[in-house]
């Protein structure tokens, strides 16, 4: 009996394997952002950055704002160590009856070796230095742009080399600005209120010597740093002002008490009462 072979060749697509999935389309629909939807993306994009970027540069001064009063405490911490230890008077040169007043930690930008608090050149800071962990950058707020560079005087050297030395401190510490309060070089217990009395604070001015380097509006003077508003010509006509009030029209002060105050800025013909640097009874409250 003759058994037939199945037909190879019989049959629709005989002998042919077919596949299981289709093969692709030769063309496939391509999708893009037509111009209008990319120019809505970018205008989201721009409006997002418009309302984020002032926030952050808001962040960041509050964040350097911070820095600053935290160096004052902690400048606050070192006097008062030294004073414990000095029978309550701040440095004054031997022989002296007043502060330090020059800006200078070195003798030049090149020069690593810090001058003796003797020296004429010498920023008042350099007499504490081991009383601030010997670390001179507490004296730098991270505001600052410009401290006195003592251009005037023909020197040179670039802004940073004076940003240690960006905290004023007041004269009438140590020299009285009335007989009554008593004899340079004073001792700080001359002051019977002591949270009243300003130490030192965001300035320009390494020393401040009273009305026209200081944010107090003194008898017979109409406006405060005026000194400074006539040396801003060596500095190509900076304004002068906001290095007293460098955080947002406010500026970082510490009290002989301890506390750390940012006063607000309300013109320069109005300033704060002299007083918070005398030593006597303020008759106006801080503009807090």
């Amino acid at each position: 009996m003759d058994i037939m072979e199945p037909n190879q060749n019989s049959g629709t697509g005989a002998g042919k394997r077919t596949p299981a999935h289709p093969a692709p389309s030769s063309t496939r629909a391509v999708s893009a952002f037509t111009l209008i939807e990319l120019l809505v993306v970018i205008a989201i994009i721009a409006i997002l950055a418009a309302l984020l970027l002032p926030a952050l540069a808001t962040a960041k001064e509050d964040a350097k704002m911070a820095k600053c009063m935290s160096n004052l405490h902690q400048i606050g911490v070192g006097l008062f160590t030294w004073l414990d230890e000095n029978e309550d008077q701040l440095y004054v040169p031997p022989g002296g009856t007043d502060i330090p007043n020059h800006g200078q930690w070195t003798s030049n930008p090149r020069s690593t070796i810090m001058l003796t608090p003797s020296n004429s050149y010498a920023y008042w800071g350099v007499a504490y230095f081991d009383n601030m962990g010997q670390t001179k950058q507490i004296f730098r707020c991270p505001s600052a742009k410009f401290c006195d560079e003592w251009r005037e005087d023909g020197l040179t050297y670039p802004s940073d080399f004076w940003w240690d030395s960006s905290y004023g401190i007041n004269q009438y510490l140590v020299a009285p600005y009335s007989p009554a309060i008593g004899k340079a070089p004073l001792k700080v217990n001359a002051f019977p209120k002591p949270d009243a009395m300003i130490v030192c604070q965001d300035a320009a001015e390494q020393k401040m010597e009273g009305a026209d380097d200081s944010i107090g509006l003194f008898p017979g003077k109409s406006e405060i740093l005026t000194q400074w508003a006539g040396l801003s010509s060596y500095y190509g006509g900076y304004n002068f002002t906001w290095e007293w009030y460098r955080h947002r029209k406010k500026c970082c002060t510490l009290f002989l008490d301890g506390h750390v105050s940012k006063l607000r800025f309300t013109g320069l013909n109005r300033g704060i009462d002299y007083r918070y640097y005398t030593g006597q009874q303020p008759q106006s409250p801080l503009p807090d």
